[in-house]
C-alpha cells in the first residue's frame, strides 16, 4: 500500500471505529465476521486500518453492528438537513493490493458522508483497468443503482454479463451474487447509489 492510501486509511480510521462499535456491542471479533460472512482475519485487517473495506464489506459490517454506512466516514456529532459535499471533500477509500487476497476492483468516494441517518449511500466509483480475473462475487442486503459516466462497466452475476457504457444504468437487488469490473481502456467512472437495507 502507497504511504498516500496508508495516511487516508489512518485519517479515515474506519477501522477504528469499526472496533470501538463492536467492542460496544460486546461482540467478538469471531462473531462479527460470522454475521458478516467475512474471514476474521480480513476483519482483523480492516479494524486494524490496514487494509481498506470495500462498499459491500461496509453494508455488511453496518447490518452486524446495526448503525449504517456514514457512521464509518461522518465526523461524530456533526447534525445536518441539507448536505453539500463540494468537489475535492468527498471521502476517498483508494484501491490497495493485500499480500493475500483478491485487490479491490475500484476506488470510491463518498458523497453525502456528513449526512447522519440517511436511507440512501451514494458514491463516486472509479473503477480499475488492470485487475486479470473475474473479481469476486459480493452479497449483501438492499439495493444498489450505478449510472456509468465515462469508459465501459461490466456487471457479472451467476446467470449474466452486462457491459454497461456512458449514458447506462442498471439496478439490482444486492442480495444477487454480483460483481463489477472496469473494461477497455478508458478508466471507468460511474455513479452508484446503495439503499442498504437496515
Amino acid at each position: 500500500m502507497s504511504d498516500s492510501v496508508a495516511q487516508e486509511v489512518r485519517r479515515l480510521a474506519i477501522g477504528r471505529k469499526i472496533r470501538a462499535l463492536r467492542e460496544r456491542e460486546e461482540m467478538s471479533l469471531a462473531e462479527l465476521a460470522d454475521r458478516c460472512e467475512m474471514p476474521e482475519v480480513l476483519l482483523a485487517q480492516i479494524e486494524g486500518d490496514v487494509v481498506p473495506p470495500t462498499v459491500a464489506a461496509l453494508v455488511r459490517i453496518s447490518g452486524a453492528l446495526k448503525t449504517t454506512v456514514d457512521t464509518f466516514f461522518r465526523d461524530p456529532g456533526y447534525q445536518a438537513r441539507v448536505e453539500v459535499v463540494r468537489s475535492g471533500e468527498g471521502r476517498k477509500m483508494q484501491r490497495v493490493r493485500p499480500s493475500a487476497g483478491p485487490a479491490l476492483a475500484y476506488n470510491y468516494e463518498s458523497l453525502a458522508y456528513r449526512m447522519p441517518g440517511k436511507h440512501m449511500e451514494p458514491f463516486m466509483v472509479e473503477f480499475s483497468l488492470d485487475v486479470a480475473a473475474d473479481p469476486a462475487p459480493v452479497t449483501h442486503e438492499g439495493e444498489e443503482f450505478l449510472y456509468v459516466l465515462t469508459g465501459e462497466v461490466e456487471f457479472l452475476s451467476a446467470s449474466e454479463r452486462i457491459v454497461l457504457r456512458p449514458g447506462d444504468s442498471i439496478y439490482f437487488d444486492s442480495s444477487v451474487p454480483h460483481a463489477l469490473r472496469g473494461l477497455g481502456v478508458t478508466v471507468p467512472k460511474a455513479l452508484a447509489v446503495l439503499y442498504p437495507f437496515s
